[in-house]
């Protein structure tokens, strides 16, 4: 029996954070959750069965009890979910979240597997300062993205703590009913199954210069039936050329770690795999899709119909001396 997960939610009025997290996704992957909020205690909530819980709604503005929501932000809200969704299969993964803020810490000692999204939040200033106490507590490194309506404030504090400015992250979408062009035919399947994770955990590590031995902790852990996240591999005639992970939530899905290592790039592998797998969820009812771009996948993404939303800043934290000794 795998320990509880610890999920803190901050705040009161967060409590249903739990249904942004989507519980049904993450307990068939430990025998329990462990639920920390102000108003509810302590609980241990076991395996719950599959879609019990939703996933952020939007409301169209003619229905009654319409609610706008700035885009950016719940787009944010959504990375939160996935982030979480991702993580949950670490070794030593621990979440402290809000409503539009995540920590996700692994017993990983690389930046990118210790995570720290800010979105707007009333306490983001505070929620930064106790991430990185809390960071330094485990000796991890961080990668932290800011929403822009933080970034002016939080951007002194996070400099105060050690933090280093990265540049930006391009937040991209494609709306509902911008048409994707169909590329070549090519050979698609999920990453189901032992042999298939290892090869998508492959190309991940080649793409993205990681150990290998830390996607396969990491990514492979995830590429389950259930686990929330599908992952695809796209065939060449060289053999495996690049893969995709998509987290859908409703009618918007999350597309991350779109990975092609740097032999199979320029070989129209990538476009041929986003295009049919978005082809393929827009059949499944899905309208709407968001991703964070580098600005190497930037053009790719424009080219298939995506547009900017924002521009996330992006800051490191390093591994404290002590820490490395």
């Amino acid at each position: 029996m795998c320990p509880p997960l610890k999920i803190d939610i901050q705040k009161q009025e967060t409590f249903r954070q739990a249904e942004l997290l989507n519980v049904a996704v993450l307990s068939p992957l430990r025998e329990n959750i462990e639920i920390c909020s102000p108003i509810g205690g302590k609980q241990i909530v076991g395996p719950l069965p599959w879609g019990c819980v939703l996933g952020p709604l939007r409301q169209g503005a003619a229905g009654r009890g319409a609610w706008t929501m700035d885009e950016t932000e719940e787009l944010l809200q959504l990375c939160v979910r996935a982030l979480a969704i991702q993580m949950i299969a670490a070794p030593g993964v621990e979440l402290h979240m809000t409503r539009n803020c995540v920590l996700g810490l692994t017993d990983e000692p690389l930046a990118d597997f210790n995570r720290l999204t800010l979105g707007s939040d009333p306490d983001a200033k505070g929620f930064l300062i106790r991430s990185v106490a809390r960071a330094k507590e485990r000796g991890s490194p961080l990668a932290a993205i800011m929403s822009p309506q933080v970034v002016e404030a939080l951007a002194p504090v996070a400099t105060q703590l050690g933090f280093i400015a990265r540049g930006t992250a391009p937040l991209m979408v494609l709306r509902p009913n911008v048409p994707v062009q169909p590329s070549r035919p090519t050979k698609i399947v999920r990453a189901l199954g032992p042999e298939r994770a290892s090869i998508a955990g492959d190309l991940i590590a080649a793409a993205f210069d990681e150990p290998r031995d830390v996607v396969a902790r990491c990514f492979e852990a995830c590429m389950t039936e259930t686990s929330g996240v599908e992952t695809y591999i796209a065939w060449g005639e060289e053999g495996p050329m690049c893969t995709v992970s998509v987290t859908p939530t409703g009618d918007t899905a999350g597309i991350t770690l779109m990975a092609t290592p740097p032999e199979h790039q320029r070989k129209g592998a990538g476009r041929a795999l986003l295009s049919q797998v978005i082809a393929d969820y827009r059949a499944r009812g899905v309208e709407r899709f968001h991703l964070g771009a580098t600005e190497a996948g930037r053009p790719l993404y424009t080219s298939l119909g995506f547009e900017l939303v924002a521009n996330l800043a992006v800051w490191t934290l390093e591994r404290s001396a002590s820490s490395q000794d």
